[in-house]
């Protein structure tokens, strides 16, 4: 098959690595895999086996994988720019398009891709453009709302998300974990520091704030622990005594960050039961997770606390901070628990999902 897959740009969020990795999955199967991407749009962070087009202003491709300095995107130029591109690209140069955002799902309606799109949902949108507030924010939910009623091949990444709210779908796809990096310490030496860790996120919803509130409290019962924050900015913290800004960029570094860590704490209210990087890949480094019920985390394999409860975080430590083989019991059975996530059986699945929408494709053209 040649695919297509219009991208907004390549951050460092979880879910542009899952868009990484399933096109590298779906070449090694033998697919031909190409990602549109407008020009003001950041470089992959995540490495991709798959060509990269850099569309411009008009929708003319105007570079592969060799990006061409521009301003920065917005919502408008995004629409734009794929709108232009996906009405020049002859449909039969691709037989399937994935859409990954509603932001990719207009103009992929706009150009009449509708019959060809497998529709991939991370996350439900509206409420997170809802919780961030203003009318910015609301239009892009309503456009996101709207996406969701267009009666798409549907495929999302938790179950969570198979009757939630407006969207509907039938179809359950994890994201995978590349075992050769996110692996458990090996040795595990004494130390006289408790070291938590946390991915530090502005968006409110992530909960960073319950986090470091619960630290500041636990720090006074514990003086030896220690919060690292990946991604933080140092100043936000200078009032704070052992607080540490780590920036580990790439994978690699990622990994060596949660297993440098005792604990890791996420306190995010948003969505819950959906898929959390983060706790898998604490989880897969063999780290303690006290956690907001994110899955796969529950009560064998984590500490869960309610949402929006500091009280819970400060409790839920001592707890484990006193019961060590309780915590071990709950590391061991995470490492069974997340080898769910492997990439290739995940890559397999997706194939499966674009065959089933070809054959989809074909009996509709028989009807005809």
């Amino acid at each position: 098959m040649n695919i297509l897959i219009p991208v907004l740009g390549f951050g460092k969020a979880g879910g542009y690595r899952v868009l990484s990795k399933f096109a590298d999955e779906l070449i090694r199967i033998g697919h031909n895999v190409d990602m549109l991407c407008p020009d003001g749009g950041d470089v992959p962070y995540y490495p991709t086996l798959a060509l990269v087009k850099w569309i411009n202003t008009a929708g003319d491709i105007i570079g592969a994988n060799n990006k061409i300095d521009t301003n920065k995107e917005n919502a408008f130029s995004i629409q734009k720019k794929l709108s232009r591109a996906l009405l020049k690209i002859p449909k039969k140069n691709y037989d399937i398009i994935i859409a990954n955002h509603s932001l990719t799902v207009i103009p992929i309606l706009r150009a009449g891709w509708k019959f060809k799109t497998l529709y991939y949902v991370q996350a439900y949108e509206p409420e997170m453009y809802k919780i961030m507030g203003g009318i910015k924010h609301f239009i892009l939910a309503l456009i996101a709302e709207q996406t969701y009623k267009k009666k798409l091949f549907t495929v999302v990444n938790a179950e969570i998300y198979l009757h939630y709210k407006k969207l509907k779908a039938s179809r359950v796809l994890y994201p995978g974990i590349d075992f050769d990096i996110f692996y458990p310490k090996k040795n595990i030496q004494s130390k006289n520091k408790i070291i938590i860790g946390t991915v530090g996120r502005s968006e409110r919803f992530k909960g960073t704030q319950y986090i470091i509130e619960a630290y500041q409290l636990l720090k006074n019962k514990y003086p030896l622990v220690e919060l690292h924050v990946a991604f933080g900015d140092p100043a936000d913290f200078t009032q704070m005594k052992d607080v540490y800004c780590i920036q580990p960029h790439g994978d690699d570094a990622l990994a060596d960050f949660y297993r440098s860590l005792d604990y890791y704490f996420c306190a995010g209210f948003f969505q819950l039961g959906g898929f959390h990087y983060p706790n898998v890949e604490a989880m897969s480094c063999g780290v303690t997770v006290i956690t907001t019920p994110y899955y796969p985390a529950n009560i064998d394999n984590a500490w869960l606390v309610k949402a929006n409860n500091v009280e819970e975080f400060i409790n839920k430590f001592c707890e484990a901070q006193g019961n060590p083989a309780l915590r071990q019991k709950k590391i061991e059975q995470a490492l069974i628990d997340v080898k769910q996530f492997n990439w290739k059986k995940s890559g397999e699945k997706l194939n499966i999902y674009l065959e089933e929408l070809i054959t989809i494709q074909k009996l509709r053209l028989l009807d005809k």
